[in-house]
């Protein structure tokens, strides 16, 4: 008579391959696309306040309604400056919480 030693297969938790892929793509994709919006929302926040005075500096021709939309706009440059902090901390939450999910658990 042989004896067989069975050995236990490590039980993995966690999400299965399939789900990992889509859940990671899906982050990298939401990751990309909140820290592009960021970066704009940045760049918004610091070029509305200076695009008249960048405009006279070089002699440039504006019309009268863009210069009059920049200074306006100028005005609201802590909501610019705000949304690109959300959109920023958006992209960390979502890169935590992927590896959150993604990690085995116990």
């Amino acid at each position: 008579m042989t004896a067989f030693v069975l050995q236990p297969q490590p039980f993995r938790r966690g999400p299965s391959p399939e789900v990992a892929v889509v859940v990671g793509l899906a982050a990298v994709v939401a990751v990309l696309a909140l820290f592009v919006a960021g970066v704009t929302f940045f760049g918004l926040a610091i070029a509305f306040p200076i695009a008249v005075p960048v405009a006279e500096a070089y002699h440039l021709t504006v019309r009268v309604a863009d210069a009059a939309l920049a200074e306006r706009l100028a005005a609201f440059w802590w909501v610019f400056a705000g949304a690109a902090i959300a959109c920023f901390a958006g992209a960390a939450v979502v890169t935590i919480k992927a590896v959150r999910f993604l990690s085995p658990r116990d």
